[in-house]
Formats: C-alpha cells, sequence, structure tokens
C-alpha cells in the first residue's frame, strides 16, 4: 500500500467510526413517561449524552438506577445550566423507561430539590413522543 492509500484509509475510518459508535435509542419506550425520585451519585454533562446515576429507596431497600440523556447543547436548550444538578441532591427524574423492564432509562426531564427543572416538558398523560427519541437518536 503506498503512503497516500494508507492515509486514505485512515481518514476514512476516522470520519466513520464516530457515526458507527453512536448508538440508536431502541433500548428505550419513548411512549411511556416513569418518575423516579432519589439522591444523585453521580452526574456528568458530557457528550455525546448526560450521564445521571441516582439512588432510589422502596420498601426492599436502596437501588442504583442509571439513565443516559440529551447532549449538553439539547440540555442546554432545554433549561439545563451548569451547576444545577450535583452529587448529593434529590431529585425527581422523569424518563422513558427502559424495554427491559430494568430501572432506569432515557432523561426527559430533571426536577432539582429546590424546584428548578430542565428538559422536556411531556404533556400530561401524553407519551414522551417522537421528537426526543429523534433528539436522543442525534437525528
Amino acid at each position: 500500500m503506498n503512503r497516500m492509500t494508507k492515509f486514505a484509509a485512515v481518514a476514512v475510518a476516522a470520519i466513520a467510526l464516530p457515526a458507527i459508535a453512536h448508538h440508536s435509542a431502541v433500548q428505550f419506550d419513548f411512549t411511556k413517561n416513569v418518575q423516579y425520585t432519589g439522591v444523585v451519585k453521580e452526574f456528568a454533562a458530557i457528550n455525546p449524552h448526560m450521564r445521571l446515576i441516582i439512588d432510589v429507596k422502596d420498601g426492599s431497600g436502596t437501588h442504583e438506577v442509571k439513565f443516559e440523556g440529551h447532549s449538553t447543547n439539547n440540555m442546554y436548550r432545554n433549561g439545563y445550566r451548569k451547576g444545577m444538578v450535583k452529587v448529593g441532591d434529590t431529585v425527581t427524574v422523569s424518563a422513558a423507561p427502559l424495554r427491559n423492564g430494568d430501572l432506569g432509562g432515557y432523561v426527559i426531564g430533571v426536577t432539582a430539590g429546590d424546584g428548578t427543572f430542565f428538559g422536556a416538558k411531556p404533556r400530561a398523560g401524553a407519551d414522551v413522543g417522537e421528537e426526543t427519541r429523534r433528539q436522543a437518536e442525534g437525528k
């Protein structure tokens, strides 16, 4: 392989890999909306997707519940500002649940203990919607 061919192969791989690496949001059911209230264990407002882990207590103990969410750009457009969510905060998370029935899901919105909110505001009783699914998949 000559030098130019090697360069072209590396360039194509560098461009294609990020597109391949971005996963779909098929594991989430965007026709449903569930809520969890718990204490923030980890929060990362990063790209391509926000990560949030909360500890939720119920009658059977404490459960670690993991979420992913929009990119920081989409979060910002939906009201998020740096510092709104901190480890130790109590938050209520509205999410599209995982289709397999596990706890967690895709963050639709977050209400902090002081009442501040960021995210999409689904209509009462309505599904979370196609627009949120498209944003989740980066479309």
